[in-house]
């Protein structure tokens, strides 16, 4: 099964403006690391499922991929599992708390000023049950 990430764009949106950012902030692709290369950008993994590009003016720009697949979900859950997040991991039950979790963690990377991934996994399953239930 696959999740059509356009079917819950006012979730992400909702997700962008409680954090100051805008819809525009965030770009829909059908592959992160083509988007990637075709605008100069490095990016070594062809399964980036969302990048957070941080500006020199302070802004950010969110390109995530349009849909996502079972395979892909259960990769990203198996790299947060690998990084230490064993406990909180199975609290993304549904693809709806996981598409919460990815965008949260893209959000992480402008509010935290960060590209760590451990700061914003915690960060992001801190406020995951605000948006998917």
């Amino acid at each position: 099964m696959t999740v059509a990430v356009t079917d819950h764009r006012e979730m992400l949106d909702r997700i962008l403006q409680d954090h100051g950012l805008r819809p525009e902030n965030l770009e829909l692709v059908p592959d992160v690391q083509a988007w990637c290369h075709k605008n100069g950008i490095d990016e070594s993994s062809p399964n980036r499922q969302a990048k957070c590009l941080l500006k020199h003016d302070g802004t950010c720009h969110i390109v995530m991929l349009n849909r996502l697949s079972d395979d892909l979900i259960a990769r990203g859950k198996d790299g947060m599992f690998v990084n230490g997040f064993m406990s909180v991991v199975e609290k993304l039950d549904t693809d709806i708390k996981y598409l919460a979790h990815l965008m949260l963690h893209e959000v992480a990377c402008y509010i935290l000023r960060t590209t760590e991934q451990e700061p914003r996994d915690t960060w992001a399953f801190e406020r995951v049950a605000r948006y998917a239930i």
